[in-house]
């Protein structure tokens, strides 16, 4: 495993382990949003963060979740598009995802 892959597993385990805490203890399942590009110029970026993100999450999962609570990765494409990272964004809240782990180009949307 790559050392980055392993700084943001371990990044993204501490943040689940901290932030769910208090979340996980109705819920069956948590879903997490991983919004980046899946599709456009930039999708490596997408891929990187999405198979860091799904490798900690079934980490986390096979060591019993977060409070009994499994992870569930919902996968959103933004393109690295502002206009579709809006859209992302609005369609993640009508989901009622609570978690996000992305938006990789938020810093190149402005």
């Amino acid at each position: 495993m790559k050392k980055g892959t392993q700084r943001l597993s371990r990044l993204f385990a501490a943040m689940a382990i901290a932030g769910f805490a208090s979340y996980s203890m109705a819920a069956d399942t948590i879903k997490i949003a991983l919004a980046g590009p899946v599709t456009g110029p930039v999708a490596q970026y997408g891929d990187m963060q999405r198979a860091g993100a799904l490798m900690a999450i079934e980490q986390i999962n096979k060591a019993g979740g977060v409070n009994g609570a499994q992870l569930e990765g919902v996968i959103y494409d933004d393109a690295c598009d502002p206009k579709q990272a809006v859209a992302v964004a609005n369609k993640v809240v009508n989901d009622g995802v609570k978690f996000v782990v992305g938006h990789v180009c938020s810093c190149l949307l402005y």
